[in-house]
């Protein structure tokens, strides 16, 4: 990339590791991803963990590959592209809407913030050396299972939000600070 908020949005399929559906574009999906990504690239979010080493990459892809088989259908908007230059930085915010999991027929709009990590490859053009996918749980959970899972994620957060808030508010009471 030469200048990541331009690039970012013409790249944006291959961040997500959106759905490639024949051998070809599976192919073109793994070109794109050597030239994006630093071969040890690290990976993040809330269920899934890959180090940097010499294999991170491949198996980044074979992570993606995994993804691609529950995605039926995958709209993708950015909402915003926020670049940091000194720190090499990127944040993205995007709304993915999506027919996934085993309620294939349910489109689910889906909102989730990506960092990214930026460095400099032997072109001297901007790489990813380490991505971060920010996701509630409860949004998670409703692209596999709709409507009774997120509902009962959004109540037990109630729930521990009101105990918690009781026991500082207790704590309050009794002078601890």
């Amino acid at each position: 990339m030469d200048n990541p908020i331009e690039d970012i949005p013409k790249i944006i399929q291959f961040i997500l590791g959106s759905s490639q559906k024949n051998e070809k574009e599976q192919k073109r999906y793994v070109d794109e991803i050597t030239k994006y990504y630093q071969q040890n690239v690290e990976y993040k979010n809330f269920i899934f963990y890959i180090a940097s080493n010499k294999h991170s990459l491949e198996n980044f892809i074979a992570l993606n590959r995994f993804y691609r088989v529950f995605i039926w259908s995958d709209k993708t908007r950015i909402n915003d592209i926020w670049y940091n230059e000194e720190t090499k930085k990127a944040v993205i915010e995007v709304t993915q809407t999506m027919r996934r999991g085993i309620f294939f027929w349910i489109e689910r709009r889906t909102r989730l913030i990506i960092k990214l990590d930026l460095t400099y490859g032997n072109d001297g053009k901007y790489i990813i050396r380490r991505q971060e996918d920010l996701l509630q749980p409860e949004e998670f959970a409703g692209s596999l299972i709709p409507l009774v899972v997120p509902t009962l994620i959004a109540i037990q957060k109630f729930i521990f939000s009101a105990i918690v808030i009781g026991i500082g508010r207790c704590l309050e009471l009794i002078g601890c600070s």
